[in-house]
Protein backbone atom coordinates (compact mmCIF):
# COMPACT_ATOMS: atom_id res chain seq x y z
CA UNK A 1 0.00 0.00 0.00
CA UNK A 2 2.99 2.53 0.62
CA UNK A 3 4.66 2.15 -1.82
CA UNK A 4 1.50 2.78 -4.52
CA UNK A 5 1.25 6.03 -2.08
CA UNK A 6 4.49 6.94 -2.86
CA UNK A 7 4.33 6.20 -6.53
CA UNK A 8 1.30 8.09 -6.43
CA UNK A 9 2.58 11.01 -4.57
CA UNK A 10 5.45 10.73 -7.23
CA UNK A 11 3.20 11.29 -10.12
CA UNK A 12 1.48 14.20 -8.89
CA UNK A 13 4.99 16.30 -10.49
CA UNK A 14 5.64 13.98 -13.08
CA UNK A 15 5.57 14.74 -16.92
CA UNK A 16 5.02 18.56 -16.30
CA UNK A 17 4.00 20.79 -19.64
CA UNK A 18 4.46 24.23 -20.78
CA UNK A 19 0.84 24.32 -21.91
CA UNK A 20 -0.74 22.81 -18.83
CA UNK A 21 1.08 25.24 -16.11
CA UNK A 22 0.52 27.71 -18.55
CA UNK A 23 -3.03 27.30 -18.55
CA UNK A 24 -3.81 27.07 -14.86
CA UNK A 25 -1.59 29.92 -14.84
CA UNK A 26 -3.88 31.96 -16.48
CA UNK A 27 -7.30 30.47 -14.41
CA UNK A 28 -4.78 31.71 -11.46
CA UNK A 29 -4.66 34.98 -12.55
CA UNK A 30 -7.98 35.63 -13.50
CA UNK A 31 -9.34 35.14 -10.41
CA UNK A 32 -6.42 37.13 -8.48
CA UNK A 33 -7.29 40.13 -10.68
CA UNK A 34 -11.06 39.64 -9.78
CA UNK A 35 -10.89 39.84 -6.20
CA UNK A 36 -8.22 42.56 -6.97
CA UNK A 37 -5.37 40.68 -4.54
CA UNK A 38 -3.20 43.84 -3.82
CA UNK A 39 -0.18 41.44 -4.15
CA UNK A 40 2.52 44.71 -4.54
CA UNK A 41 0.77 46.57 -1.55
CA UNK A 42 0.93 43.26 0.64
CA UNK A 43 3.84 40.88 -0.13
CA UNK A 44 2.64 38.40 2.58
CA UNK A 45 0.18 37.47 -0.04
CA UNK A 46 2.85 36.14 -2.55
CA UNK A 47 3.82 33.56 0.57
CA UNK A 48 0.01 32.87 0.86
CA UNK A 49 0.07 31.63 -2.45
CA UNK A 50 3.16 29.92 -2.60
CA UNK A 51 2.05 28.22 0.44
CA UNK A 52 -0.99 26.95 -1.16
CA UNK A 53 0.58 25.18 -4.10
CA UNK A 54 3.37 23.80 -1.94
CA UNK A 55 0.62 22.19 0.22
CA UNK A 56 -1.25 20.57 -2.70
CA UNK A 57 1.08 17.64 -3.40
CA UNK A 58 1.44 16.42 -0.19
CA UNK A 59 -2.59 16.88 0.83
CA UNK A 60 -3.69 14.73 -2.12
CA UNK A 61 -0.49 12.25 -2.34
CA UNK A 62 0.34 11.96 1.56
CA UNK A 63 -3.11 12.17 2.93
CA UNK A 64 -6.37 12.45 1.12
CA UNK A 65 -5.09 9.27 -0.68
CA UNK A 66 -4.42 7.00 2.15
CA UNK A 67 -6.88 8.04 3.90
CA UNK A 68 -9.93 7.37 0.64
CA UNK A 69 -7.39 3.97 0.13
CA UNK A 70 -8.07 2.91 4.07
CA UNK A 71 -11.92 3.94 3.79
CA UNK A 72 -12.29 1.74 0.74
CA UNK A 73 -10.89 -1.21 2.78
CA UNK A 74 -12.77 -1.15 5.89
CA UNK A 75 -15.77 -1.14 2.98
CA UNK A 76 -14.79 -4.42 1.41
CA UNK A 77 -13.91 -5.53 4.48
CA UNK A 78 -17.47 -6.40 5.33
CA UNK A 79 -18.65 -6.65 1.82
CA UNK A 80 -17.35 -7.58 -1.44
CA UNK A 81 -16.41 -4.95 -4.65
CA UNK A 82 -19.49 -6.56 -6.41
CA UNK A 83 -22.01 -5.34 -3.38
CA UNK A 84 -20.37 -1.76 -3.57
CA UNK A 85 -19.81 -1.34 -7.23
CA UNK A 86 -24.10 -2.06 -7.67
CA UNK A 87 -24.26 1.27 -4.60
CA UNK A 88 -21.71 3.37 -6.28
CA UNK A 89 -23.89 6.42 -5.36
CA UNK A 90 -23.10 4.80 -0.94
CA UNK A 91 -19.64 3.49 -1.59
CA UNK A 92 -17.70 7.02 -2.67
CA UNK A 93 -19.60 9.02 0.46
CA UNK A 94 -16.66 8.18 2.66
CA UNK A 95 -14.08 9.54 -0.70
CA UNK A 96 -15.59 12.15 -0.92
CA UNK A 97 -15.77 13.33 2.63
CA UNK A 98 -12.32 12.88 3.33
CA UNK A 99 -11.92 15.32 0.03
CA UNK A 100 -13.86 18.04 1.15
CA UNK A 101 -12.24 17.51 5.20
CA UNK A 102 -9.05 17.19 4.22
CA UNK A 103 -8.49 20.04 1.32
CA UNK A 104 -10.29 22.67 3.46
CA UNK A 105 -8.06 21.78 6.66
CA UNK A 106 -5.08 21.94 4.89
CA UNK A 107 -5.52 25.41 2.79
CA UNK A 108 -6.34 26.81 6.42
CA UNK A 109 -3.14 26.25 7.68
CA UNK A 110 -1.10 28.90 6.69
CA UNK A 111 -3.34 31.70 7.87
CA UNK A 112 -3.41 29.94 11.64
CA UNK A 113 0.13 29.68 11.71
CA UNK A 114 0.39 33.00 10.54
CA UNK A 115 -2.22 34.42 13.14
CA UNK A 116 -0.41 32.61 16.00
CA UNK A 117 3.60 33.89 14.55
CA UNK A 118 2.34 37.08 13.77
CA UNK A 119 0.58 39.88 14.00
CA UNK A 120 -3.48 39.94 13.92
CA UNK A 121 -4.93 40.21 10.46
CA UNK A 122 -8.08 42.13 9.96
CA UNK A 123 -11.07 40.41 8.20
CA UNK A 124 -10.25 41.50 5.39
CA UNK A 125 -6.34 40.67 4.97
CA UNK A 126 -7.85 37.21 6.19
CA UNK A 127 -10.40 36.95 3.41
CA UNK A 128 -7.20 37.93 1.22
CA UNK A 129 -4.94 35.54 3.00
CA UNK A 130 -7.39 32.71 2.42
CA UNK A 131 -7.77 33.46 -0.98
CA UNK A 132 -4.19 33.76 -2.29
CA UNK A 133 -3.68 29.87 -0.41
CA UNK A 134 -6.80 28.82 -2.06
CA UNK A 135 -5.90 30.11 -5.51
CA UNK A 136 -2.39 28.43 -5.23
CA UNK A 137 -4.15 25.32 -4.42
CA UNK A 138 -6.63 25.23 -7.02
CA UNK A 139 -3.27 26.80 -9.43
CA UNK A 140 -1.49 23.46 -8.77
CA UNK A 141 -4.54 20.94 -8.75
CA UNK A 142 -5.45 22.57 -12.44
CA UNK A 143 -1.54 22.13 -13.83
CA UNK A 144 -1.50 18.67 -12.20
CA UNK A 145 -4.83 17.53 -14.14
CA UNK A 146 -4.10 19.68 -17.45
CA UNK A 147 -0.88 18.60 -17.24
CA UNK A 148 -2.14 14.93 -17.81
CA UNK A 149 -4.83 15.88 -20.29
CA UNK A 150 -1.75 17.65 -22.46
CA UNK A 151 0.86 14.25 -21.80
CA UNK A 152 -2.19 11.80 -23.20
CA UNK A 153 -2.42 13.42 -26.53
CA UNK A 154 -4.26 16.15 -26.85
CA UNK A 155 -5.06 17.63 -30.38
CA UNK A 156 -7.24 20.46 -32.01
CA UNK A 157 -8.94 18.35 -34.36
CA UNK A 158 -9.91 15.91 -31.13
CA UNK A 159 -11.20 19.21 -29.16
CA UNK A 160 -13.07 19.94 -32.32
CA UNK A 161 -14.85 16.51 -32.92
CA UNK A 162 -16.68 17.33 -29.59
CA UNK A 163 -18.11 20.12 -30.61
CA UNK A 164 -19.62 22.89 -28.30
CA UNK A 165 -19.27 20.28 -25.17
CA UNK A 166 -15.41 20.55 -26.01
CA UNK A 167 -15.22 23.73 -23.47
CA UNK A 168 -16.98 22.59 -20.72
CA UNK A 169 -14.58 20.49 -18.67
CA UNK A 170 -11.57 23.58 -19.80
CA UNK A 171 -15.02 26.31 -18.01
CA UNK A 172 -15.16 23.57 -15.11
CA UNK A 173 -11.69 23.47 -14.23
CA UNK A 174 -11.79 27.50 -14.31
CA UNK A 175 -14.88 27.87 -11.48
CA UNK A 176 -12.94 25.12 -9.35
CA UNK A 177 -10.32 27.42 -9.39
CA UNK A 178 -12.26 29.85 -8.25
CA UNK A 179 -14.27 27.26 -5.73
CA UNK A 180 -10.81 26.85 -4.38
CA UNK A 181 -9.74 30.92 -3.87
CA UNK A 182 -13.29 31.15 -2.20
CA UNK A 183 -13.62 28.65 0.03
CA UNK A 184 -10.25 29.26 1.59
CA UNK A 185 -11.14 32.48 1.60
CA UNK A 186 -14.19 32.42 3.48
CA UNK A 187 -12.40 29.91 5.97
CA UNK A 188 -10.16 32.34 7.03
CA UNK A 189 -12.53 35.20 7.26
CA UNK A 190 -14.37 33.53 9.47
CA UNK A 191 -11.98 31.80 11.40
CA UNK A 192 -10.41 35.33 11.79
CA UNK A 193 -13.71 36.21 13.74
CA UNK A 194 -14.01 33.32 15.95
CA UNK A 195 -16.63 31.08 13.85
CA UNK A 196 -13.93 28.93 12.46
CA UNK A 197 -14.86 25.92 13.68
CA UNK A 198 -18.71 26.06 11.94
CA UNK A 199 -17.12 27.49 8.78
CA UNK A 200 -14.73 24.88 8.26
CA UNK A 201 -17.91 22.31 8.71
CA UNK A 202 -20.28 24.17 6.24
CA UNK A 203 -17.49 24.65 3.98
CA UNK A 204 -16.11 20.99 3.88
CA UNK A 205 -19.45 19.58 3.63
CA UNK A 206 -20.30 21.75 0.82
CA UNK A 207 -16.89 21.35 -0.63
CA UNK A 208 -17.67 17.19 -0.26
CA UNK A 209 -20.96 17.74 -2.50
CA UNK A 210 -19.42 19.42 -5.13
CA UNK A 211 -16.91 16.27 -5.59
CA UNK A 212 -19.99 14.05 -5.61
CA UNK A 213 -20.96 15.39 -9.15
CA UNK A 214 -17.73 13.25 -10.16
CA UNK A 215 -19.88 9.99 -9.07
CA UNK A 216 -23.37 11.14 -10.38
CA UNK A 217 -22.08 10.73 -14.11
CA UNK A 218 -20.22 7.08 -13.98
CA UNK A 219 -23.59 6.41 -11.65
CA UNK A 220 -26.02 7.22 -14.52
CA UNK A 221 -27.82 9.83 -12.61
CA UNK A 222 -26.66 12.48 -14.54
CA UNK A 223 -25.46 13.02 -18.21
CA UNK A 224 -21.42 14.74 -18.19
CA UNK A 225 -23.30 17.97 -19.21
CA UNK A 226 -25.57 18.13 -16.47
CA UNK A 227 -22.71 16.82 -14.30
CA UNK A 228 -20.54 19.84 -15.41
CA UNK A 229 -23.94 22.50 -14.87
CA UNK A 230 -24.41 21.17 -11.19
CA UNK A 231 -20.56 21.70 -10.47
CA UNK A 232 -20.46 24.88 -11.96
CA UNK A 233 -23.66 26.32 -10.07
CA UNK A 234 -22.23 24.99 -6.95
CA UNK A 235 -19.15 27.27 -7.49
CA UNK A 236 -20.43 29.69 -7.92
CA UNK A 237 -22.25 30.27 -4.61
CA UNK A 238 -18.94 29.82 -2.90
CA UNK A 239 -17.79 32.04 -5.45
CA UNK A 240 -20.76 34.41 -4.83
CA UNK A 241 -20.60 34.72 -1.29
CA UNK A 242 -16.73 35.30 -0.94
CA UNK A 243 -16.97 38.09 -3.40
CA UNK A 244 -19.91 39.66 -1.87
CA UNK A 245 -17.44 39.60 1.54
CA UNK A 246 -14.22 40.83 -0.50
CA UNK A 247 -16.49 43.97 -1.65
CA UNK A 248 -19.47 44.82 0.45
CA UNK A 249 -18.10 44.09 4.24
CA UNK A 250 -16.73 47.58 5.25
CA UNK A 251 -15.27 48.14 9.28
CA UNK A 252 -18.16 49.44 11.50
CA UNK A 253 -18.79 53.08 11.35
CA UNK A 254 -17.48 54.95 14.93
CA UNK A 255 -20.47 55.54 16.92
CA UNK A 256 -21.12 56.89 20.65
CA UNK A 257 -21.29 52.74 21.58
CA UNK A 258 -18.16 52.02 20.01
CA UNK A 259 -15.68 55.28 19.46
CA UNK A 260 -12.78 55.40 17.18
CA UNK A 261 -9.44 54.41 18.97
CA UNK A 262 -7.12 56.93 19.95
CA UNK A 263 -4.97 58.70 17.32
CA UNK A 264 -7.82 57.46 14.68
CA UNK A 265 -9.29 59.85 12.89
CA UNK A 266 -13.10 60.39 13.62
Amino acid sequence: MWENIWQFFIAIYSNPTVEGIGVALIMGAIWLAIYRMPLGKQPRLWIFLAAGAVLFGPTIGLLQFPLQSLSMQALFHFWCAEFWQERMLLSEIPAMLITGFVQEGIKLVPVLIYGKRHQPLSNREALLAGAAVGAGFGIFEAAWLLNQVFTTGFSLPAFQLQGWQAPLSIIERLFIVGFHTSTTALAAYFLNKGKGGRAYLGIALFHSVLNYGAVLAPAGVFTMVQTEIYITVLCTIMIGAALWLRWHDRPAEPTLASPPEAGAPA
